[in-house]
């Protein structure tokens, strides 16, 4: 994980001096923070009941007057949480919590240009999502004999969507899907019917651009 953690850094601060040499035209950054609404499909529960906090760093690549690259790095709580439980769990509540790295990787669309700033007041996003697991829980739930055969590697596509309310600062929402599933079989228990849990996420979150 460590060597792992390295790279993704060492990919986005060079990012970063990339935007701090250019004349700002190019290549920019910002800052991310938020909120994530998340859960996990096929753990007996329903709705994006479980919050966690979202945040990192943000370089952009400017392609056309309308369309930019970006690369973020995050960090990301995720999981699901049901206070009822299930019918076949009478352990507590459903309680999985996660943390990840996370490094999307979004092409973006621009347009409802503000004539007097020179700003586009909108932007679409859609692209890809690689997460480092870095720490999983389930306490009281019917799978906490299985945080240990998670997988360690999260890859999912996001769709999103921003309102620049000025040249610099971005309100917006993401949804993310994984397409692995959480629960690794290759690990231990093939038998078991976590064999299904896939996660998915909506993450709200304000943006600074420098």
């Amino acid at each position: 994980m460590q060597k792992t953690t390295i790279l993704i850094l060492s990919l986005f601060f060079s990012a970063l001096a990339h935007s701090q040499t250019d004349d700002g035209q190019r290549f920019k950054a910002g800052i991310i923070a938020g909120l994530n609404a998340s859960q996990i499909l096929g753990d007996e529960s329903g709705g994006y009941n479980r919050l966690g906090l979202t945040g990192g760093l943000r370089a952009i690549t400017v392609l056309t007057e309308k369309t930019d690259l970006i690369f973020e790095i995050l960090y990301s709580q995720r999981g699901s949480y049901d206070k009822l439980g299930s019918p076949t769990c009478f352990n507590g509540a459903i309680d999985i919590s996660t943390k990840y790295v996370e490094v999307p990787v979004v092409a973006t669309f621009k347009d409802w240009l503000h004539e007097e700033d020179g700003y586009y007041r909108i932007q679409v996003s859609g692209g890809f999502s690689y997460s480092r697991l870095i720490s999983a829980s389930a306490i009281g739930t019917c799978h906490d004999d299985l945080t240990d055969l998670f997988n360690t590697n999260d890859v999912s596509y996001t769709l999103g969507v921003e309102y620049f309310s000025s040249e610099h600062l971005s309100f917006g929402m993401r949804w993310s899907r994984s397409f692995n599933l959480l629960y690794n079989r290759e690990k231990g228990l093939p038998n078991r019917n976590e064999n299904s849990l896939r996660g998915f996420f909506l993450s709200f979150r304000g943006a600074y651009i420098f």
